[in-house]
């Protein structure tokens, strides 16, 4: 579901609620008519929402950190594979082979790599970067291309390893569970901290309440990088490249 349907249904239902308590003649003495008389229930309210604050603002840098290594892995394996393929048009015939091989491996990762549901290395790509890594090093009879070869192997071999691992990686889940469980008290303590005014009430509390919600589907979309939502990470930069190979063949 796209963010907007959700903040869209959140929104919703957070407003039934909210009408529902303060047309209910048993919470009603509580969010209404105690106004002036919540003691320090505003500053108790201010703490839980100072340590949400601070919780949220050190998970959502490191999964944005995370994300940004995650992307910086894969645009380094397309690189290498784009230069591997550069390199290999200095030798027609042995490059036109590598040049197979790479489209072979990028097309295996594509199908079977990159999905949320993917549980780490493919045995299909593995086996198609050994050919790779087999037609690369037919390379290296050329002596001014053997350095360079070599070192695209293994920063290709090294973003790769980089990308499977970042893929995987899941914020721990109790640290999600106490990132829920704030956002649940920050969402459901709103519902008691008021002004008298009505319309004022809502208005304010259904803005801490979304804000507090959206904060959360941030962290949540950042720690799946697959899974469709707003930081989809894509295997267009695959696609593009496995297009140009096949084009250029």
């Amino acid at each position: 579901m796209k963010l907007v349907g959700k903040i869209g249904i959140f929104a919703m239902l957070f407003s039934i609620l909210f009408f529902f308590l303060h047309a209910t003649d048993v919470t009603k003495t509580v969010v209404r008519d105690d106004m002036e008389d919540l003691g320090g229930i505003p500053w108790l309210y201010s703490a839980v929402c100072l340590i949400f604050t601070i919780l949220a603002g050190f998970v959502i840098q490191h999964e944005w950190d995370q994300w940004n290594d995650f992307m910086d892995a894969i645009k380094g394996e397309v690189s290498m594979l784009r230069s591997l393929g550069l390199w290999s048009q200095h030798v027609s015939d042995l490059g036109t082979k590598l040049r197979d091989a790479m489209s072979q491996y990028l097309a295996v990762t594509i199908q079977d790599e990159w999905h949320a549901s993917s549980l780490g290395e493919s045995e299909a790509a593995g086996k198609a970067l050994v050919v790779v890594q087999e037609e690369a090093s037919m390379l290296f009879q050329h002596s001014e291309l053997r350095m360079t070869t070599v070192g695209i192997i293994g920063d290709l071999l090294r973003h790769r390893e980089h990308r499977l691992h970042s893929g995987q990686r899941r914020m721990p889940a109790i640290l999600k569970a106490t990132v829920g469980f704030a956002d649940g008290l920050v969402i459901v303590l709103s519902l008691f901290i008021g002004v008298k005014h009505l319309w004022l009430d809502y208005l304010f509390t259904l803005s801490i309440a979304l804000l507090a919600y959206v904060v959360y589907l941030v962290i949540d979309d950042l720690d799946h990088p697959l899974r469709p939502g707003i930081w989809h990470v894509t295997a267009k930069p695959y696609e593009r490249l496995l297009a140009q190979l096949q084009q250029n063949r």
